[in-house]
């Protein structure tokens, strides 16, 4: 088992079968001191063999004192091949952690880096919002038809913009499974007819026909209603973007067996036989005529297949090659028969602005001083702070009906801005509204725990702002 012959050991010291680090440290004279002072002494551990070979070895040294002989007796058992198997077990076991611990981590990390570029990149788009929101309400221009043309394009550009960025972070929570859905009794009719209606300035514009059929009638589908609207909105403007001009989309809604199905046909520039089976992987583009990211990422329609089988359906793609049009099928589980909940919301007169006294804080200077125009264009009276220490200040001294502020400050967040006005007898219990460039549900979450009554996603819309400012303050 040692590779020694007979002769070679005869008269010499068992710790030449220990290995030299276990014989420097005296490991062969303390088993031999413990076998004569109790008896036996037992363990394990690699021992050397002559040719240097390292093996395993279960053993057991008992001290014999018998008539004819005085000593100690080794036995060992080769155990190499089974520790060889336990540590193999036990180094894939440690590398499967460290892997699903670094998995861990970059997903973390990548979540983390999508918020932050979708903060990043939303506060210029906010500023661009509001400019073209002020140019809509501005006296000197209200009645010039070419501005207005223009700030309502910038506006649809924005918001068009804005729904590829939330796709981003929406793709990375959807892929780790931390996006969840928030199933409701959604009529597809309504979310059909409201994804064309703020698509059809934009098809008019580029000379695209757009029909709708089997929306007169509600078809009840139990669904994440905003996830479905995202779904078909990245499927119709798919379809705008490999259009061209003259050409024609019809989307087609009706029911079948337990589906409610959604179809979304163009006369576009069709997809080659070779790209159609990736059509839906992640960042994946076709080359040249069949390219269907034009102006785009490459996730939309990733992120539309990803959500729909969430949903527990499916989503199928038809085109007979280059030139020949396209064609996507949506189809998600029905809801049990019942009548469809009704999620929108009145819209709020720009009136209730009227005389309001305002705090708004935001650290970007011109995000500030477009917000204060664009509230005081429709009467409310804005006390505009660029710092968070300054607006608590001013809260310390006067009174407000409302405070709108920014989350994402140098000196002090927003969450922290929130919890120490609350702590002011005068801003103890006023309506507030966190308004953030960073759209996850936990950010959500987060505003709501700090102490703000709402949180609404840059960039803002005056019609949203209204909307979230009616309701917090027929609550208060």
């Amino acid at each position: 088992m040692f590779g020694y012959e007979e002769q070679e050991v005869m008269d010499k010291q068992v710790d030449l079968i220990f290995t030299p680090e276990d014989r420097a440290q005296g490991v062969a004279l303390a088993e031999r001191e413990t076998a004569k002072s109790v008896g036996r002494a037992e363990d394990e551990r690699w021992h050397q063999r002559k040719d240097g070979r390292k093996i395993y070895c279960s053993g057991v040294m008992t001290r014999i004192d018998s008539e004819s002989f005085k000593g100690l007796a080794k036995i060992a058992r080769d155990l190499t091949d089974r520790k060889g198997v336990e540590s193999q077990q036990q180094m894939q076991l440690a590398l499967e952690r460290a892997i699903r611990a670094q998995a861990e981590s970059v997903n973390r990390q990548k979540d983390e880096f999508f918020a932050v570029l979708s903060h990043e990149l939303k506060n210029p788009l906010n500023l661009i919002h509001v400019k073209a929101e002020l140019l809509t309400r501005a006296p000197e221009v209200k009645d010039i038809a070419l501005v207005q043309d223009a700030a309502d394009a910038i506006q649809r550009s924005v918001l068009g913009q804005a729904k590829i960025i939330d796709d981003l972070p929406d793709l990375s929570r959807v892929r780790t499974g931390k996006l969840a859905l928030h199933y409701d009794a959604v009529d597809l009719a309504a979310v059909v007819r409201s994804v064309i209606e703020a698509c059809s300035t934009d098809a008019s514009a580029n000379g695209i026909t757009v029909s709708v059929s089997g929306t007169d009638a509600p078809l009840v589908g139990k669904a994440d209603a905003v996830r479905v609207e995202q779904m078909l909105w990245n499927l119709v403007r798919n379809a705008l973007k490999f259009t061209p001009r003259g050409g024609h989309i019809s989307v087609t809604l009706w029911g079948e067996d337990r589906f409610a199905c959604i179809e979304v046909k163009d006369s576009g520039k069709g997809i080659g036989p070779d790209f159609l089976p990736r059509l839906f992987d992640m960042f994946s583009q076709a080359e040249g005529g069949a390219r269907r990211d034009n102006n785009g990422l490459g996730i939309g329609l990733s992120l539309t297949k990803q959500l729909v089988e969430m949903h527990g359906g499916r989503i199928d793609a038809e085109s007979a090659g280059l030139g020949q049009s396209a064609c996507f099928r949506l189809r998600l589980p029905k809801n049990p028969p019942s009548a469809p909940r009704t999620h929108a919301a009145e819209a709020v007169s720009p009136s209730i602005l009227k005389g309001l006294g305002i705090l708004l804080v935001d650290d970007s200077l011109e995000g500030l001083e477009g917000f204060r125009t664009l509230l005081e264009l429709e009467g409310a009276h804005v006390t505009a702070e660029s710092s968070p220490e300054n607006a608590l200040a001013v809260a310390a001294d006067a009174e407000f009906d409302l405070i709108i502020s920014d989350i994402g400050m140098p000196t002090m967040s927003g969450y922290e801005l929130i919890a120490k006005l609350r702590k002011l007898p005068g801003t103890a219990k006023v309506p507030a509204i966190a308004l953030t460039g960073f759209g996850r549900d936990k950010d959500a979450a987060e505003a709501l725990r700090a102490g703000f009554d709402a949180h609404l996603s840059k960039p803002v819309s005056l019609s949203g702002l209204l909307a979230a400012i009616g309701a917090n303050l027929s609550q208060k």
